[in-house]
């Protein structure tokens, strides 16, 4: 068995790893995921928008010609 593939978890030196970029990324992420959240909630409600108009003007449509 080859010595890069058996790891000592208590050699592991960490004193000097820096999480404060992992989480300057972390609240990039985070970010983006609820702008994305955002954006897709206003497409929804804008195309649910336009839908609702476009039945009211079929149903306009409709009773002009029903009144015919």
């Amino acid at each position: 068995m080859a010595s890069w593939t058996r790891l000592d978890p208590t050699c592991v030196d960490l004193t000097n790893f820096d999480l404060s970029q992992i989480d300057q990324v972390a609240g990039a992420v985070s970010q983006r995921a609820v702008d994305l959240a955002k954006d897709a909630a206003y497409v929804t409600v804008g195309l649910g928008l336009l839908s609702y108009q476009r039945i009211q003007v079929r149903r306009r449509e409709l009773e002009r010609s029903l009144r015919r």
